[in-house]
């Protein structure tokens, strides 16, 4: 017998049940099969811990879809006030829906999707042959009663996220663009992973997720070896292993199937309803989502374990789910569910009786204290706005009619023009040798129509319903933001020690990856110092690592100057071929002495000719003189100079509080 090439696809994928560990990652899953109304799931975890494995396989146990056949947006047919557009004028004229029976459809949401690609959009190829406007679906609608993955969705676009985050919030998709004004139901099982290594999302699409789960490698040794074991047994033999699994995937699938029928069903008492706020409170957590999410997850688990009532057991699960990527922290902080607290709270509960709720008291309750007055460091970010030598002002210098669209994400600057992605405002016309892939139909249809009678008339043709030439095409005006592309380079030889040089250095540095974390910037560290210079941190945006790079940085021994500048500008050069639309930055703390020879030359020789090599780069560039004494010798300022920085002196970027 012939497969289908869905049936194919399945044989591919690893069976759920065949999954060694990773127990909360596969609970926080279940849940959102069993109540699709916890919002999904945003699972982190390093590379190769089963995330994409876990996801793949859970489509396999939901159970297959009644949906009115040929419908593109796979309506319910039993749910009448759900119908798309199309299927509710059937049932108005008296026509009967055919039903067919589909698998549930796994959608995966590439990093490249564009807003068109994932909202849906006007049908061009039917506009142009009938002259009516008609809607083509798009990936929400594609998801539907379905499950939306996204893998690596802290590299998206922020804009992409905030789209399919408000579909899957609001059960519906809303599209209004290009003349068209359409709407569908859009609900689907959102699921999402990504390497915290790879940068963190903002906290305000995090709390949009309902659970979150962060993996690990797997350490006991018993296990590793499992997974090795079924890993090569399954691609020897995908068919009989997955054969061999078929049992547990039924048992299980039975189980979600009882667990989703019961759920409505599941008792919910008014203490652990005033728990759920309770613990809310005490981790200091905004907004009501976090408790609707406690409960919901929490009387979820009881279904699938088969209970008739939620147990402080199922709040506590929830919680360890709920939590940990909603609790308050610092840009810099990793989020970490307090245990101990949350235990506490569970047993100051215990033993209360429904009739007497027991008034609440704050555990761990911390009184804030009043800070003394210190020092507070501006971030040297604020000053890139001109070069010293030719008061150029920053976004002046970039060649932004050369740039290409890429994926670098970020918040701090406008990039016009861009291509394929971003905020549209309106049309323009195509630039020479431009391909017309982002086409805007209705400008390009408005652009035509005034000169449409005298077309018809000098071709003959009256009938026409449109007659287009190439200087009526418009392109969609886009435009997005891009960010920094920032690299620090350090200088930790020994006369970093002096008049406690490094710590207000750190201090600066402290107060600079707070405003990248909030732009979205990328950083990397550079130090340089004795005969050597190392990369601490490449590029990247998780700024946690940078924090605890710079912590731990040594002083001591000689300055190779050169050395630092050579490796900052090998990154830099590195990161401007793959990302062009970024912005770079060297960002170099130094008192601008070097006593070390790179390349057995004079060191400040090499100095200055590593120097005139950034500005000849057009990297952007600020020196941050850390020399305290303003009679010093060093030669700080000629070196910015010729990198054609900006001079700053570290004492204009301390200031009281």
């Amino acid at each position: 017998m012939v497969k289908s090439a869905e049936e194919k696809t399945t044989d591919r994928t690893f069976p759920f049940s065949a999954l060694v560990g990773q127990d909360l990652m596969k609970r926080a899953l279940l849940l959102n099969v069993v109540d699709p109304s916890i919002g999904g799931v945003l699972i982190k975890g390093e590379r190769g811990t089963a995330k994409s494995t876990g996801v793949r396989a859970l489509a396999d146990l939901l159970p297959t879809l009644r949906v009115v056949e040929h419908c593109p947006f796979r309506c319910d047919p039993d749910m009448l006030e759900e119908l798309c557009p199309s299927c509710r004028e059937r049932v108005a004229a008296g026509q009967s829906l055919p039903v067919a029976v589909r698998p549930v459809p796994l959608v995966n949401l590439p990093i490249g999707t564009t807003e068109d690609r994932l909202l849906g959009t006007i049908d061009i190829e039917k506009a142009l042959k009938t002259g009516t406007k008609a809607f083509e679906p798009g990936l929400l609608a594609e998801a539907h009663r379905g499950i939306l993955y996204v893998d690596e969705v802290n590299l998206l676009n922020d804009q992409i996220v905030d789209l399919f985050l408000d579909a899957a919030a609001s059960g519906r998709n809303v599209v209004e663009r290009e003349g068209i004004s359409f709407s569908h139901a859009s609900r689907f099982i959102l699921v999402g992973t990504m390497n915290p290594e790879e940068g963190d999302l903002r906290p305000q699409l995090l709390d949009r997720f309902g659970l979150s789960v962060t993996l690990r490698g797997i350490e006991t040794l018993e296990e590793r070896v499992e997974i090795v074991k079924r890993r090569l047994a399954f691609e020897a033999d995908p068919e009989g292993f997955r054969a061999r699994w078929a049992a547990e995937d039924r048992a299980l699938a039975q189980r979600i199937q009882s667990a989703r029928d019961a759920l409505l069903m599941v008792a919910l008492t008014e203490e652990l309803l005033r728990l759920a706020s309770q613990i809310a409170v005490a981790m200091g957590l905004d907004g009501h989502r976090a408790d609707i999410a406690m409960i919901k997850a929490a009387r979820a688990n009881a279904a699938l374990e088969g209970r008739s009532m939620v147990t402080d057991e199922d709040l506590h699960l929830a919680a360890r789910l709920v939590l940990p990527h909603r609790v308050k922290k610092t840009p810099l902080e990793k989020a970490e569910l307090n245990e101990g607290k949350l235990q506490e709270l569970l047993a100051s509960n215990a033993g209360t009786g429904a009739g007497d709720p027991q008034p609440w008291v704050p555990v761990h309750h911390n009184v804030p204290k009043a800070s003394p007055k210190g020092t507070r460091t501006a971030s040297p970010v604020q000053c890139v706005t001109h070069l010293c030598p030719t008061s150029r002002t920053l976004l002046a210098l970039m060649p932004w009619h050369r740039m290409e669209p890429g994926t670098h994400p970020g918040r701090r600057f406008v990039l016009p023009l861009a291509k394929h992605s971003g905020t549209v405002h309106g049309t323009r016309w195509p630039t020479p040798a431009e391909d017309s892939g982002d086409l805007s139909l209705l400008g390009t249809l408005r652009a035509a129509a005034p000169y449409q009678t005298f077309r018809r008339n000098g071709n003959g043709r009256s009938d026409a319903p449109c007659i287009l030439l190439p200087q009526d095409l418009r392109l969609r005006k886009r435009s997005r933001k891009t960010g920094l592309s920032l690299v620090m380079v350090v200088d930790s030889s020994a006369s970093m020690r002096s008049s406690d040089r490094m710590s207000v250095t750190k201090g600066v540095i402290d107060a600079l990856l707070h405003d990248l974390y909030r732009r979205r910037d990328k950083l990397g560290i550079v130090t340089f110092r004795h005969t050597s210079a190392e990369v601490l941190l490449p590029l990247t945006h998780n700024l946690r690592d940078a924090a605890a790079a710079v912590d731990a940085l040594p002083v001591g021994g000689r300055t190779p100057l050169a050395l630092g500048l050579h490796l900052g500008l090998r990154l830099l050069v590195q990161e401007k071929r793959k990302n062009p639309e970024t912005i770079p930055v060297m960002l170099l703390f130094s008192d601008g002495r070097p006593n070390m020879s790179a390349f057995g030359a004079d060191p400040v020789d090499e100095t200055f000719y590593y120097a005139l090599e950034v500005q000849r780069h057009k990297i952007q560039a600020i020196f941050v003189d850390t020399e305290m004494d303003p009679m010093a010798g060093g030669c700080a300022y000629e070196i910015a100079r010729r990198m054609g920085a900006v001079y700053l002196p570290v004492d204009r970027l301390i200031h009281d509080r």
